[in-house]
């Protein structure tokens, strides 16, 4: 049976058949994308911010939220490791479960996920085996026995097709005997057999007026049991097969009453049982199951009030109040409390341009001004939460910003923030964002004295840096002694934004991380090597350290654990198919003749034998709104391998080999896939056919005339 140190168990041991699965909640479940790197994002998104916000997972906001009652800046102050490091999120945006491992870094809250009665059994052992061990009127051969019997109980719930072992023979002592009654109704619990298990369990209870004495762990457990039972038995017709809920009037409404009358009858004569969490997590589901979510709503609201919001407990309440209500289909009238009704209307804020993520609708209840001022009595204790929602509403919907700062006074000079004063403090920098004030910048720099809590600081940071990159302060981001200090919103503008000079001081900068002096000077090569600036590239391949990695992968630089700068002095040059010289020498001639047909194509071997292909990600730019997204610094355009083959292909002076090779790669730039593996303009199938027929026709003696077959 369940312990007592799993204290809000109902909400694991028996969400195998939740409402809503997790995912519909959150921002976002795909573990492929990235978040969009801006602070102002109203709707859906692959990363969850540390201020109030309707596009956060409505888990986040709620904990956020119950965590406002801990003195500003509480908490841990060490961040936690990412799960999926190729999500880029750094250390600005996260999702629900590295929220939960940055706030409880020893376990945290946890999810159930799709359990059945069979999660709480090994957490029984222990309970059962003190029981037998403590009852003095079990001899010890029995308890023994008893004991190695309860492992039939696992057999049943792996629904094993092996023998079950017999239960023991030889019981002889009357609360050895109990014992093995319970065992065997805790045997037809796990296997489903409802009646027999009621059945068992209520016949260890003791009799009214009985002076028989009863073992106290066996008629409290069995209290508990028949309860349990009960509600098993009520809502056996009511889940599929994947455990979707077919509804209220599926569920056998006298038991589940029953059964609720079970867990409060527990709870009123074990106040502090062993299983008294448990039973009044299970009071609740009794309700729920009943589809009354107003009496649900007034449950939620109470435990708000009451969970330790430090606790593990508060992040399992918030993962069944998602589960269970804010998803129902009559939740805006069956929500109240200020708190709950806080993190409903942050969702209907959300702005959407086409759909909600992962398939679904934009909401088609959006919250209208009207209706948010209705609730001001339901906020009348929570004025501060108010005038939050009040200026979210007038920065997501209405976009007026200048109504954000009537309703958010300049805090931005305290020593610590609690998740809404943060929050509120955040807001009004993004609405000064949005009036290009001159005054922004400095408010971040002010904000950052206090963002003392996870994930605080490098939110301001990136307000700060996005604020420096558009009015063209870039510099200052990377001065000695700047206040940003990220790593991954550093590394975004020296791979996107930075131009020679920036990228050439931040590889030299001693002080800083060596992924970021790594990722900076392989940004400078590869622009200057991609660009044409030869001269540039020679001056600084020696800033390359010996022994630098030259086989790290090139999918994703920011997050990649190394980065691989010593491609560009160890990198391969040559192949049995194309002999080249060094690539300094191959970059020396292009220096002075930058047309020359075979350094050209030594260039595109290098990109070629070093895994370029596809590589684009310094050269594609994020959105404008972004971090990043400003117009590069960095002079030129790149030079792609299929626009080198088609630049000797068109050069009367190049050689019949090198014409002759460079049609040969340009044909296999789309082989076999039929996609342009090369970079550059995507040509028709009628020109690598045309492509295909040339170096057949012209140059058919040619080695590569001979080796390509066809065509894709």
């Amino acid at each position: 049976m369940p312990r007592h140190a799993n204290r809000l168990l109902a909400t694991v041991a028996t969400i195998f058949a939740a409402l809503v699965p997790a995912g519909v909640s959150q921002a976002s479940s795909d573990y492929s994308c990235s978040p969009s790197w801006t602070l102002a994002s109203s709707g859906s998104d692959c990363g969850d911010r540390i201020y109030l916000a309707p596009g956060n997972d409505t888990r986040v906001n709620l904990l956020l939220l119950l965590r406002d009652r801990l003195p500003a800046g509480a908490g841990p102050k060490v961040y936690p490791k990412p799960d999926y490091p190729w999500q880029d999120m750094g250390n600005t945006f996260f999702d629900w479960d590295r929220l939960q491992a940055g706030y409880w870094p020893d376990g945290g809250a946890g999810y159930g996920g799709w359990a059945s009665v069979c999660v709480s059994l090994g957490s029984g052992d222990g309970d059962f085996e003190r029981a037998v061990r403590a009852n003095k009127g079990v001899p010890g051969a029995e308890g023994t026995a008893l004991v190695a019997a309860r492992a039939r109980l696992k057999a049943t719930c792996e629904a094993s097709d092996a023998p079950k072992s017999p239960w023991p023979e030889g019981i002889a002592s009357a609360p050895g005997r109990a014992f093995l009654a319970y065992l065997q109704a805790a045997d037809a619990f796990y296997a489903g057999h409802w009646a027999e298990a009621r059945e068992g369990f209520a016949g260890l209870l003791p009799a009214k007026g009985s002076k028989v004495p009863v073992d106290p762990w066996l008629a409290e457990a069995a209290l508990y049991m028949v309860a349990r039972t009960d509600l098993n038995a009520a809502m056996a017709g009511a889940f599929g097969e994947w455990g979707d809920f077919a509804g209220p009037e599926k569920v056998d409404r006298v038991t589940l009453l029953r059964a609720r009358g079970g867990f409060l009858g527990y709870i009123a004569t074990h106040p502090q049982g062993l299983y008294a969490d448990s039973a009044r997590g299970l009071v609740r589901r009794t309700v729920w199951l009943e589809g009354d979510n107003a009496a649900l709503a007034r449950l939620y609201t109470a435990l708000l009030g009451s969970v330790a919001p430090d606790h593990e407990d508060a992040g399992r309440l918030v993962q069944e109040i998602d589960a269970k209500l804010l998803f129902a289909k009559d939740a805006g009238s069956a929500i109240e409390g200020p708190v709950l009704l806080a993190v409903w209307d942050l969702m209907r804020m959300r702005q959407y341009t086409q759909d909600a993520g992962s398939g679904r609708a934009p909401l088609d209840n959006g919250l209208t001004l009207m209706e948010l001022q209705a609730q001001a009595p339901r906020f009348a204790t929570r004025p501060d939460l108010f005038q939050y929602l009040q200026a979210s509403h007038a920065f997501a919907v209405q976009k007026d910003m200048k109504q954000v700062l009537r309703l958010l006074p300049d805090d931005a000079r305290q020593p610590g923030y609690g998740p809404l004063a943060f929050s509120r403090q955040v807001l009004r920098g993004l609405a000064l964002a949005a009036l290009r004030d001159p005054n922004e910048a400095g408010f971040w720099r002010d904000l950052l004295g206090g963002a003392t809590g996870l994930w605080q600081r490098p939110t301001v940071e990136l307000a700060l840096a996005m604020n420096l990159e558009r009015r063209g302060r870039l510099a200052e981001v990377f001065a000695p002694g700047s206040p940003i200090t990220d790593r991954t919103v550093r590394e975004i503008l020296l791979l996107h934004a930075a131009g020679p000079a920036l990228l050439r001081g931040a590889a030299l900068a001693a002080d800083r991380p060596g992924h970021e002096r790594d990722l900076a000077l392989f940004t400078l090569l590869y622009k200057q090597l991609s660009r044409g600036d030869y001269a540039g590239f020679l001056a600084s391949r020696g800033l390359v350290r010996a022994g630098a990695d030259a086989k790290g992968g090139l999918w994703d630089l920011i997050a990649a654990e190394t980065i691989p700068v010593g491609l560009f002095t160890a990198g391969a040059t040559t192949s049995a198919d194309f002999a080249c010289p060094a690539l300094t020498a191959t970059v020396a001639t292009l220096g002075k003749t930058p047309a020359n047909p075979r350094a050209r194509l030594c260039l595109g071997e290098f990109w070629r034998l070093n895994g370029f292909d596809g590589f684009s990600q310094p050269d594609v730019a994020p959105p404008s709104e972004e971090l990043g997204g400003t117009p590069s610094l960095f002079p030129g355009k790149p030079l792609s391998r299929g626009a080198i083959y088609a630049q000797v292909m068109a050069d009367p002076a190049a050689g019949a080999d090198d014409k002759a090779y460079a049609l040969y790669r340009a044909v296999n730039c789309y082989g076999p896939s039929g996609y342009n593996g090369c970079g550059g303009a995507e040509v028709p199938v009628s020109q690598r056919k045309a492509w295909f027929l040339r170096l057949k026709r012209d140059y058919p003696q040619s080695r590569w005339a001979r080796k390509l077959p066809y065509y894709w």
